[in-house]
């Protein structure tokens, strides 16, 4: 994944996350193989066809909902717009007014296998917080930069995202 930052003067930064992610990869290849396998084994038969297609088909639909990209564009008196950009080239953004943005926070998910970190956005009157860069997951490292850099801009806060930080 690759992250970038951009300063537009000093009211405006835009956070983005890039998935390094293949269009065609192995799994694609692995299911042409397993289509050919299947016509060999089943024969030209109605049902090895049916099967081929649902199994495309499959992938094809997978491939359209996968994430690309993911971006938070901070403006200064105005407020946030989170968007996230597949790979069909199909896009979802949502702006949230800098009026009823009561907080930005980085949290934990503690799953059975995982513990994640995610930046949030508390919106105020809804029940679910807005979260930022969903489905691409970034470091800690990434997340604090954005999450300074957000904050200097909504809660006109020092930016500490030049700060080095160490972890231990």
């Amino acid at each position: 994944m690759t992250f970038q930052c951009y300063a537009h003067a000093d009211n405006t930064r835009e956070y983005i996350m890039t998935s390094d992610a293949q269009r065609i990869n192995s799994n694609d290849f692995l299911l042409v193989a397993l289509c050919l396998c299947l016509v060999y084994t089943l024969g030209p038969t109605f049902t090895s066809y049916s099967i081929i297609i649902l199994l495309i088909l499959s992938r094809i639909v997978f491939k359209l909902f996968m994430v690309m990209e993911e971006t938070i564009l901070v403006i200064r008196d105005v407020g946030v717009q989170v968007k996230t950009v597949y790979l069909g080239g199909r896009s979802s953004s949502r702006f949230i007014d800098r009026s009823k943005i009561a907080d930005i926070i980085i949290n934990e998910a503690i799953t059975m296998m995982h513990i994640r970190v995610y930046m949030a956005i508390i919106v105020e009157g809804e029940d679910k917080m807005v979260v930022v860069f969903q489905n691409l997951l970034p470091r800690l490292n990434v997340l604090l930069q954005a999450y300074h850099g957000a904050r200097s801009i909504i809660f006109h806060e020092r930016d500490h995202s030049d700060i080095p930080l160490e972890f231990s």
